[in-house]
């Protein structure tokens, strides 16, 4: 990954550039990883047996 930094007068940096792909990719690693948390989060939380989704999804189709 090639980045620029940006600096202020006293050659801080204070921001940096980043090629459009590389932050991209950086966005979607962070999703991913947000993803795996969420999992992680709910993993011990009950889980919705299939028919009672498959009955909840007919009940808002017959709502419309």
């Amino acid at each position: 990954m090639t980045t620029q930094f940006l600096v202020d007068t006293n050659g801080r940096r204070t921001a940096v550039v980043v090629p459009l792909q590389d932050f991209l990719a950086l966005v979607e690693r962070l999703e991913e990883l947000e993803d795996f948390r969420l999992v992680e989060e709910r993993k011990n939380e009950p889980s919705i047996p299939v028919f009672s989704l498959k009955d909840l999804l007919a009940d808002v189709e017959a709502d419309d």
